[in-house]
């Protein structure tokens, strides 16, 4: 039997994977028929049944019998919110909601431009220079799991007053100012929260809850956000990645 390491069927995986990756293909999404992705990168039908195999195995898709080959809808007891160094140009929550196949939600406590020292130092920004707070509940499938205060240079994205925040994605607005965040520093820390978050959240007294606050740069080095958030511990878990020096 010819390897399944073969380069025609290594190379279909690959571009599979990245497109599952970047978003391009979501949960649920059908693929090409074998003999459609065949003619479409000039191999042969054999290199893509044995692509199709391997991403299978990985648990990228799943083949249903007499329908087709769907991108797997990821099972999700827990969403991992280690999302910061995310691969797919976008890190923000949405993106990984999307990932997840989850069907997302939030609800808008406030939002407006405010002034304070404290945010300003979190920004780099001058004493009384102007910054959008926006505070957020995040729903999955109906259910709170977090809750976030996120606050923004606004004088470096213009109308960002009036961009509805419940149905439009934060970071895809920033991106489309061209100052999506690429890299991020980050602390957490298990803690217990106030009755406004346990509220909030529809937590029990007792119960602890992640608290992540990370400052973010876009592409350029700018500083370009600061947000605490809250997170169920029962809805999420956080994966960080770490490399030796």
């Amino acid at each position: 039997m010819k390897s399944l390491e073969d380069k025609p069927s290594k190379m279909i995986r690959k571009v599979i994977i990245d497109q599952i990756v970047s978003g391009e293909l979501l949960p649920g999404d059908k693929l090409y028929s074998e003999r459609a992705m065949a003619n479409m990168y000039g191999v042969s039908r054999m290199a893509v049944q044995y692509a199709m195999i391997a991403l299978e195995k990985e648990g990228y898709v799943e083949r249903v019998r007499g329908s087709g080959t769907y991108v797997k809808r990821l099972k999700y007891d827990k969403m991992d919110i280690g999302y910061f160094s995310s691969e797919s140009g976008n890190a923000g929550l949405t993106a990984l909601l999307k990932s997840y196949g989850a069907d997302f939600s939030n609800k808008v406590l406030m939002k407006g431009i405010i002034t304070g020292n404290y945010f300003s130092n979190k920004l780099g920004l001058e004493k009384g220079s102007r910054i959008f707070a926006l505070h957020r509940i995040r729903y999955s499938n109906g259910e709170p799991f977090a809750v976030e205060y996120a606050y923004i240079p606004a004088d470096k994205f213009e109308g960002i007053e009036n961009i509805d925040f419940a149905n439009v994605s934060l970071y895809d607005f920033m991106g489309s100012k061209g100052k999506m965040p690429k890299h991020f520093d980050e602390k957490m820390q298990i803690v217990q929260v106030s009755e406004r978050e346990r509220g909030y959240l529809e937590l029990d007294q007792d119960e602890p809850v992640y608290h992540l606050e990370y400052v973010s740069v876009d592409e350029s080095g700018d500083l370009v956000e600061y947000t605490e958030s809250f997170a169920r511990c029962d809805k999420v878990s956080v994966t960080f990645k770490t490399t030796a020096r």
